[in-house]
């Protein structure tokens, strides 16, 4: 017997006596940040330095490269259940047009504490580090972190990035949840309600909030939508509702699929264009940040 047909006969006994348990449970492994493994070494990447980020609690630090560029900053966002790192390989093309670039790793993510966390954490993490930065120019975000990020961008009420990318991104946390394979756990649709109903008690909104559209409608941002038509995680139909929905936005296929976009050459070629674009000046004084002596061990991004 495996642990999957396990969890999942358990389940199925939890659901039948104690429904509120069984969609707390289902909950927590929706919710999960670890799906792909435990977290990380805390390793330094080379080349950057840590910076503290100031206003929450989850999130305290982050990686600076570049850390002394005047041409303001840029924000890179992870997907869910990956960390930084998994956004490295775009940091050389963001320094090569003199930006200063930020990473961190998002609330119970990474090197963070906690195997769960909310897309309120995560939207709340990604607001702290653009107030801690103070100049962001470009945010480029992954997966469920473009949900987070253009919330964050929308709700943020000090100095308004100039552009946005968004790669591989979902329309709304709903689909991704309709489209969830239940890790394991039989979804029955009253399980699925409960579901539902525990993720909204966890984030203080209803699920259907986190909607990128929506969050993102009252934003004349220039975005660039990078999709993998192939895409096996997120169908490229939510790459044209994201398109559609956004006052400003274009969109791009790039190959690699959910994950391998990242790293693809054609990727880094679009943002390299897009950004190089709509960020014709400097914009204006850099902020000094508080970075501090790390005691990480140096490693490779």
């Amino acid at each position: 017997m495996t642990s999957r047909w396990l969890r999942r006969h358990a389940h199925r006994t939890a659901n039948a006596l104690a429904p509120r348990l069984a969609a707390r449970w289902a909950t927590d492994v929706f919710s999960s940040t670890r799906t792909y493994g435990l977290r990380p070494d805390d390793v330094l990447p080379l080349g950057a330095v840590p910076f503290t980020v100031h206003g929450d609690k989850n999130v305290t630090d982050g990686f600076l490269w570049n850390e002394n560029a005047t041409q303001g900053s840029a924000l890179l966002v992870h997907g869910w259940a990956a960390n930084s790192s998994s956004m490295h390989s775009l940091v050389p093309p963001l320094r090569a047009q003199g930006l200063r670039v930020a990473a961190f790793d998002g609330p119970a993510h990474g090197v963070r504490k906690g195997d769960q966390a909310t897309m309120t954490q995560y939207t709340h993490a990604v607001g702290a580090v653009l107030d801690t930065l103070g100049d962001v120019r470009v945010v480029v975000a992954h997966s469920l972190g473009s949900i987070a990020a253009i919330a964050a961008i929308a709700a943020h009420t000090g100095r308004t990035p100039e552009c946005a990318v968004l790669i591989a991104p979902p329309a709304t946390l709903g689909a991704v949840l309709e489209r969830w394979d239940g890790g394991g756990l039989r979804l029955t649709p009253p399980l699925v309600q409960g579901i539902y109903h525990e993720l909204h008690h966890r984030n203080g909104v209803p699920v259907s909030h986190w909607d990128l559209t929506a969050l993102g409608a009252a934003l004349d941002l220039p975005t660039l939508i990078l999709h993998d038509p192939g895409d096996p995680m997120v169908p490229y139909e939510d790459a044209r509702t994201v398109t559609a929905g956004l006052k400003n936005a274009q969109l791009t296929d790039a190959d690699g699929g959910h994950t391998g976009i990242l790293m693809n050459h054609t990727t880094t070629t679009h943002l390299t264009h897009f950004t190089t674009e709509h960020l014709t000046a400097p914009h204006g004084p850099h902020t000094h940040l508080h970075t501090h002596t790390h005691t990480h061990h140096e490693g490779i991004a």
